[in-house]
């Protein structure tokens, strides 16, 4: 697994002779000739300036074309009915080092016992937790759920954990602590959330044997809510309409 891989100031002319100058010479009395030229200061501010714009509609444009052609799993009907995109990312509480493979070429075969393949958890259903720590500690308490609702369904549905860019000693230290079971890998540097199209934390994947999306979720669960999502994976229906309120 490869890692991934960034003026000057004019003299002082209040002194003795700083009105000494040579008849006629309008510039360097800083005549008419001189404040019509512009400074060099001021020059390169403005080539600052129109940098900055310049960056800004690029991102600006990126995120437009992002949010409108890719949109965000769990929203809408975002990655239903697609083929989930292989990855390799190294088991969070090992001591493999590394970014994520996401080549579709590669990502199956990555060798090792530390490392977390999705294409080995194919064949059954399978829920992916997506998860981050980042901006609020809610999502720890939903992979407290996730844990202990998935160890009911053990030997029938797959269950893969992913956190993502979170400092991996906490990760390491929240695996411990909370003890969960399902295995956790490491998305060090988002590119599995990124294919993905993950925006939300906990985004909950709910996918067929063979390996395309049936549903997706954002946002806190409960036991009975994620169990009913599994049982309804499991048995092989479309996702269940919420009752209309009333």
């Amino acid at each position: 697994m490869s890692p991934a891989g960034r003026g000057t100031r004019g003299r002082d002319r209040s002194g003795p002779g700083a009105d000494a100058t040579p008849p006629g010479d309008t510039a360097a009395a800083g005549g008419p000739e001189q404040q019509g030229r512009p400074s060099r200061n001021v020059t390169i501010a403005g080539a600052i300036v129109v940098a900055v714009l310049v960056a800004a509609a690029v991102f600006a444009l990126v995120n437009f074309f992002l949010n409108t052609e890719s949109g965000t799993v769990g929203i809408g009907s975002v990655g239903i009915g697609e083929k989930v995109a292989p990855f390799a990312v190294p088991l969070a509480g090992s001591d493999l080092d590394g970014d994520a493979n996401v080549d579709p070429a590669q990502a199956c075969a990555v060798p090792g016992q530390d490392v977390l393949r999705i294409c080995d958890y194919f064949g059954r259903p399978l829920v992916i937790s997506f998860w981050f720590t980042r901006g609020g500690e809610g999502c720890i308490d939903d992979q407290d759920v996730f844990d202990r609702v998935m160890a009911g369904f053990r030997g029938r549905v797959n269950a893969v954990s992913i956190n993502v860019r979170d400092d991996r000693d906490r990760v390491r230290d929240l695996i411990e602590q909370r003890g969960w079971e399902v295995p956790v890998g490491y998305d060090r540097d988002g590119a599995v959330s990124n294919i993905y199209r993950v925006g939300g934390c906990p985004t909950f994947l709910f996918v067929r044997p063979d390996g395309v999306l049936e549903r997706a979720e954002i946002g806190a669960t409960g036991d009975a809510q994620l169990g009913a999502q599994v049982r309804s994976l499991l048995d092989g229906q479309g996702p269940e309409e919420e009752d209309p309120p009333n």
